[in-house]
């Protein structure tokens, strides 16, 4: 198992989503494949009820890190507060601003970039909402992250996170995922895991009995690398569990109030796609009934609402 720094993490997060292949992700809320769109539009519903729920006056401020390429920033934008954000790419910081300019001009945007793990160029008690969505998996240190964030929120502020799980529903119906979530679940794995029997053995926590390994043929044959992958950026991608997501939240001195779901999923496979939207409404009616919320830990991504006390 390759170790990794902080250093090396943001130089490969910061190279990644600062490269040109990222341009593409402009279109994922749209003219992605069909289970990204459906995960991705539904996790933005999610994130946008909890801001609805506030009832904030207009021209509140809220704060999103990690904005991307704009898509949830806008949408808040249009409900008349007032936006900042922070993200590490130049190239979704342009984007972000001509999405916005474009489609919301009598709005107030403000982006920037920046690193959101050091310290943020905001005082104190400046923000009503604080804002970040699949995004945390990427850091090094998010609790850096959460800390500057509770700095910056005024007190009897809220800050929404949604971040995609270990234990959808999908990863219980497929061998590898299914394995995964064992290796994430008895041996408390930090990072996440291709859905290839190389990763689950060379790459998982079982990486100090295989690990030395992982380059000879039989580890590296069709079978053994089906659901692997090979980034040219060596980022790594922290795991979260509705558990996890709760820690981090009273590590950082947060009171979680809420959590949900979003995207209820049987498989990736487009053939099964209209199957999994019935799917989906079905668990998202489910888990609106009052003793039977707890299905929203099968959801793909959970979203968690928290206040600064």
């Amino acid at each position: 198992m390759e170790t990794i720094t902080r250093k090396k993490q943001i130089e490969a997060v910061s190279g990644w989503w600062n490269s040109n292949q990222v341009v593409k992700w402009d279109k994922q809320y749209d003219e992605w494949d069909s289970h990204t769109v459906r995960s991705l539009n539904r996790r933005l519903e999610k994130v946008l009820n909890f801001v609805d729920v506030l009832k904030l006056p207009k021209g509140a401020k809220v704060l999103e890190l990690g904005y991307g390429a704009g898509q949830t920033s806008l949408k808040i934008g249009q409900r008349g507060f007032e936006i900042h954000g922070v993200d590490i790419s130049e190239k979704f910081s342009e984007i972000a601003k001509q999405r916005c300019a474009r489609e919301c001009p009598e709005g107030k945007f403000y982006f920037k970039t920046g690193n959101i793990e050091s310290r943020l160029e905001y005082e104190d008690d400046t923000f009503d909402i604080i804002v970040t969505s699949g995004v945390l998996h990427y850091l090094y240190d998010d609790d850096a992250c959460l800390k500057e964030a509770y700095r910056v929120l005024k007190p009897g502020g809220h800050l929404i996170i949604a971040q995609r799980t270990a234990y959808a529903l999908n990863h219980f119906l497929s061998i590898r995922p299914f394995l995964c979530s064992c290796l994430y679940f008895f041996l408390r794995e930090k990072y996440e895991l291709f859905h290839s029997f190389k990763a689950i053995f060379c790459d998982s926590k079982l990486g100090i009995i295989f690990g030395r390994y992982e380059n000879s043929k039989f580890f590296n044959t069709k079978f053994m690398l089906k659901g692997h992958d090979v980034w040219k950026y060596k980022l790594k991608k922290k795991l979260y569990s509705n558990h996890r997501l709760k820690a981090l939240c009273r590590r950082t001195a947060f009171t979680p109030l809420k959590l949900d779901g979003a995207y209820y999923c049987v498989s990736d496979d487009k053939k099964y796609f209209e199957f999994n939207l019935k799917v989906d409404d079905f668990f998202e009616r489910l888990s609106a009934k009052r003793f039977f919320h707890f299905v929203f830990h099968l959801a793909r991504i959970t979203v968690v609402l928290s206040q600064k006390k």
